[in-house]
C-alpha cells in the first residue's frame, strides 16, 4: 500500500539550515517528494529558554507504513545528532508525521504509545499549519483541513524566511566578492590616475577626516563581529546574532565604513571620477547587503526580528513607532 504523508521539519541547534537541507535529501529516499514548503522561523513553544526554530513541511508519497516511516524519520534525526533529554527542549532536528492518507485517499488514523496520526497538536500550531496549508491545504488535521484550521491560529507569530531555500547559495556569494575586489582595484587606479595629493587646506582635512572615520567605523564593526567576520555574504555556520557596537543602529556598518573611506580618498586626491565611482560602489554595497540579508535570515537565529528593530541597512533609521 502507498501513502501520502506530510512531515514537519524543525531545527534550532547548530547549523539549522544545513541540517534541514540534509534531512530533505535523506527523506527523498523514502519515496517521491511531492512538495516542500517555504521556510519559516518561529519562537519555541514550551520547554526551556532556547533559540528560534526553523520550520518547514514536506509532502512525500511513500510505500512505508506509518510505523516504518516513523522509524526511518527517527534514524534521520539520530544521524543529525539529536539527543532526547527533555520534552520540548532544543534539538538539532525534529521530524514529525503531521498527517497521512492511504492509497484510497482516506485519512490514516493511528493512536499508540509512540505515534499519533494526525499529530495531536497540528491543528493548534501555526508553525505546522502555515507551511502545510501552503503546499497541501486539503490535508486532514483532525476534523478539519489544514487550510481551514489555519484561520484559528493566525494570532500566533511565524516569520516567512524564504521560498527557495532547499539549495545552498552556490557561486553567487563568490561572484559578488570577486566583483567587489575588482571594483575596489579599479577605484584605486582611477583615483591615482585622475587625482593628486593637495597641500594643506580644506580638501586635505575633509578627505583625511572622512577616510579615517570610515576606517574607524569598519574596525569598530569588525571587532564586534569577531569570528563571524567574513567577506562572503554567506554567514559562517553557527554564526550568532550581533547587536552590540554599531550594530545597535545599522545592520551593515562595515559597508558604511568602506564607503566613507572611498569618498574620503576621492576628496583627498581631488578625483571627481573617483568620487563618482565611490558612489557607484556604494550602490553595489547596498545591493550586496540586501542579498546578504536574504542569507542571514536563513542562517542566523533571530535575524528577521533584528531587522525590524534596526531598520537602517547602511544608515541609521528611526523605527516607525519612535
Amino acid at each position: 500500500m502507498s501513502y501520502r504523508a506530510a512531515v514537519a521539519l524543525g531545527s534550532n541547534l547548530g547549523d539549522r539550515i544545513a541540517t534541514l537541507r540534509v534531512a530533505i535529501e535523506q527523506m527523498s529516499r523514502l519515496g517521491m517528494v511531492e512538495a516542500v514548503s517555504s521556510l519559516y522561523e518561529t519562537a519555541p513553544v514550551g520547554g526551556p529558554e532556547q533559540d528560534p526554530y526553523l520550520n518547514a513541511v514536506m509532502v512525500v508519497d511513500t510505500d512505508l507504513s506509518p510505523g516504518e516511516l516513523l522509524a526511518a524519520l527517527q534514524t534521520i534525526e539520530n544521524e543529525a545528532g539529536r539527543i532526547r533529554r527533555e520534552r520540548w527542549g532544543p534539538r538539532t532536528l525534529d521530524l514529525d508525521i503531521v498527517t497521512m492518507l492511504d492509497s484510497a485517499g482516506a485519512p490514516v488514523l493511528v493512536e499508540s504509545a509512540v505515534l499519533t496520526i494526525p499529530h495531536p497538536r497540528a491543528g493548534q500550531r501555526r508553525f505546522m499549519l502555515e507551511p502545510l496549508a501552503e503546499i497541501w491545504p486539503q490535508a486532514p488535521v483532525g476534523d478539519v483541513t489544514a487550510g481551514d484550521a489555519l484561520g484559528d491560529v493566525l494570532n500566533q507569530e511565524v516569520e516567512l524566511l524564504g521560498r527557495q531555500w532547499t539549495e545552498a547559495a552556490g557561486a553567487t556569494p563568490a561572484i559578488l566578492v570577486g566583483a567587489q575586489v575588482v571594483a575596489l582595484a579599479i577605484f584605486g587606479v582611477v583615483v591615482l590616475a585622475t587625482g593628486s595629493l593637495p597641500g594643506a587646506g580644506w580638501r586635505t582635512v575633509t578627505g583625511v577626516v572622512v577616510a579615517l572615520g570610515g576606517i574607524a567605523v569598519g574596525l569598530w564593526a569588525g571587532g564586534h563581529l569577531g569570528g563571524a567576520l567574513t567577506p562572503s555574504p554567506n554567514p559562517r555556520p553557527g554564526t550568532r546574532l550581533v547587536e552590540s557596537g554599531p550594530y545597535r543602529w545599522i545592520r551593515h556598518p562595515i559597508y558604511l565604513g568602506v564607503c566613507m573611506s572611498l569618498v574620503g580618498a576621492a576628496v583627498l586626491f581631488g578625483s571627481v571620477a573617483g568620487l563618482v565611482l565611490a558612489l557607484a560602489l556604494g550602490v553595489l554595497f547596498w545591493f550586496k547587503a540586501g542579498y546578504e540579508e536574504s542569507l542571514l535570515r536563513l542562517g542566523v537565529p533571530g535575524y528577521p526580528a533584528y531587522m525590524r528593530r534596526v531598520r537602517g541597512r547602511l544608515f541609521p533609521r528611526s523605527r516607525p513607532d519612535s
